[in-house]
């Protein structure tokens, strides 16, 4: 990967991050067709330009990693299971500088939007109807009011359910004072990032059961992808723990701490939605 990277001429080192991009199943496009938007863990408005912004950022050195292709090509066993599972080195490497990426921009970088009024009445409604003691505490200049007794809180949440559910198709405005307010900053933890590159590297072996490999008897070299996965964290510097090298039960329960979690903030760098 010496020389630098042009798709226009070269398609096939982009093969797996465009297979990543794309997903499992039809994409939706938008009735004026400028808007398509493939079912993937990457949410992306506009693959091919995000191609494009990921080949300058890497021919440029922008992408924040510091582990470096030598390192990579020349780590005989990570090789070897590489090619044990019948995956293209030069094509795997572009896909794990992509995640790499895209996933510290969305957990460090990122934006989402502002909620709609009736997302933040379905988020008061839920804490209302919470089985435990509430407590609804409204503030005006210097003036509060809290009010504590489940009678009235109950009937408060009735008179509210009452109202959203005759309205809620008409609550899809954004709860907003001025424009400045649409984008929010949104950061995660440095634990969130390892899991979520973890993630974004499993789902591409999950919509490609064909990468797969078969031990041979008397052979050091190891087909499990959460392994591989566990040593890219590593070797990628998200962590130094050494618990994540030649075994997957660190990342197991980085799998398990996360499960069910969702990145809901946008990448700010490639085209997101």
């Amino acid at each position: 990967m010496k020389s630098p990277l042009d798709i226009s001429t070269n398609k096939e080192p982009f093969q797996y991050i465009i297979n990543l991009i794309r997903g499992k199943g039809e994409p939706y496009i938008s009735p004026d067709g400028l808007v398509m938007l493939f079912p993937s863990i990457i949410k992306l408005t506009a693959p091919d330009d995000a191609l494009f912004v990921f080949q300058e950022r890497y021919n440029s050195g922008e992408i924040p990693c510091q582990y470096r292709y030598e390192e990579f090509i020349t780590d005989i066993d990570l090789q070897a299971t590489i090619k044990g599972l019948n995956l293209d080195p030069d094509a795997f490497w572009l896909l794990v500088m992509f995640s790499f990426d895209y996933a510290c921009d969305a957990c460090f970088s990122g934006y989402e939007f502002a909620d709609s009024v009736g997302t933040q009445i379905a988020q008061l409604l839920s804490v209302l109807s919470n089985e435990n003691k509430v407590q609804i505490t409204v503030k005006s200049g210097k003036s509060k009011s809290i009010i504590s007794n489940k009678t009235v809180v109950s009937k408060i949440e009735e008179w509210i359910r009452h109202g959203y559910e005759s309205e809620k198709d008409n609550l899809t405005t954004l709860a907003i004072d001025n424009t400045s307010q649409i984008l929010i900053d949104s950061e995660e933890s440095n634990s969130v990032l390892v899991w979520y590159f973890a993630s974004i590297l499993r789902y591409f072996f999950e919509i490609n059961p064909q990468y797969k490999g078969r031990a041979k008897k008397c052979t050091p070299i190891s087909f499990n992808k959460n392994i591989l996965i566990s040593n890219l964290i590593y070797h990628t510097r998200l962590s130094r723990n050494p618990n994540f090298l030649n075994d997957d039960e660190a990342l197991k329960g980085f799998f398990k701490q996360y499960k069910g979690k969702e990145i809901m903030a946008r990448s700010g760098i490639y085209p997101s939605l």
